[in-house]
């Protein structure tokens, strides 16, 4: 199978449930599945139902029994929209999310079968406007997973996610990630994912607990004691060691401060390349309408790798200023590299 990032995923994604197709996600825990469903329903403006299969039974797919007129019938759960049903109020439709979808037992995946192909539920057909996904862990991952039938299984389009930092970062810039966080990952890849299932710590960095991680050190210059053993339970003590030993390198650094008030020669343009991604992230966090100008004559004096690392950090923090004169004229004299 294809391994996609969540660029490609995402686009997979959309096609897919455009052509009426139920996707599946499968991924390691942590990776952002749920985080990419719900921005594709936000672009489409679709409400959000989220399901999680591993925490229900046959009768929450199928309806409960009951009796109607001397008859048994089955009455269906009102979180699923039917036809008929009105379309709440901001919304085009919604989005079913099935969670944890490979993590129910064979009663509930075999009632998920009618849902899935031929978009019932009981003798009800959902809504025409509801559209449906499904995402789950991977079985060897040490995450509740079970293996489907294939029954389950040629029911779906399948995909299987990668992490790919470089798609990593540029969320990140648009998703006020500090600044520390962003430039460890540019310099060391390796440390977005990094997942053992031979370890006992009970947690790991991933896409998801390095976002965590942000909110432990944002607005704390220096990472001490206390903060290094929230960021060891939120990251997993490797990790942590890694960012705050990381952390260190920014206390040589020149401030953002002193490269402000003299960009062209008031502060030294450090040589090691842990450093050099320090001062672009740095300096593309402090990139406004107002600083620019200093900001792109601190950036020539980079070297010119690491000048189009800075500009793509800007263009995705900041898209507005890609329109900008002086990022006009530096890509106008820089295309052969950035090409």
């Amino acid at each position: 199978m294809f391994e996609v990032n969540a660029v490609e995923l995402q686009e997979c994604l959309i096609e897919d449930l455009k052509a009426g197709l139920t996707p599946m996600v499968a991924s390691s825990p942590g990776m952002g599945k749920s985080d990419i469903i719900r921005t594709i329903a936000d672009i489409f403006k679709l409400k959000v139902i989220d399901f999680r299969v591993s925490q229900c039974e046959p009768v929450d797919m199928q309806g409960y029994p009951g009796v109607v007129n001397g008859r048994m019938t089955f009455h269906i759960p009102e979180y699923f929209p039917i036809e008929g049903d009105k379309i709440p109020d901001g919304y085009e439709g919604w989005l079913l999310f099935l969670d944890e979808f490979n993590s129910g037992n064979k009663q509930t995946e075999a009632a998920a079968y009618k849902l899935i192909l031929d978009r019932e539920v009981y003798k009800h057909k959902l809504h025409p406007r509801c559209l449906i996904a499904a995402a789950g862990n991977l079985t060897t991952d040490r995450a509740i997973v079970n293996t489907q039938s294939t029954a389950t299984t040629s029911r779906l389009t399948h995909y299987r996610m990668r992490v790919d930092h470089k798609v990593w970062v540029d969320w990140a810039n648009a998703h006020e990630i500090d600044h520390r966080i962003i430039s460890l990952i540019k310099f060391k890849p390796e440390l977005l994912h990094r997942f053992d299932t031979s370890t006992n710590e009970l947690t790991f960095p991933c896409p998801r607990t390095w976002e965590f991680a942000s909110k432990v050190i944002t607005g704390k210059d220096t990472i001490n004691h206390i903060t290094k053993t929230r960021l060891a339970g939120t990251i997993g003590e490797g990790a942590a060691v890694e960012l705050a030993t990381y952390s260190e390198i920014y206390q040589n650094l020149p401030t953002i401060e002193q490269i402000l008030s003299n960009p062209k020669s008031g502060w030294k343009v450090p040589k090691e390349p842990s450093e050099q991604y320090a001062v672009t992230t740095m300096l593309a966090h402090n990139t406004t309408p107002d600083t620019i100008d200093k900001i792109i004559i601190a950036i020539n004096r980079l070297p010119v790798d690491f000048q189009v690392i800075t500009f793509k950090d800007i263009y995705k923090r900041s898209p507005k200023l890609n329109g900008h004169p002086v990022i006009k004229e530096w890509i106008a004299k820089n295309a052969h590299v950035i090409f």
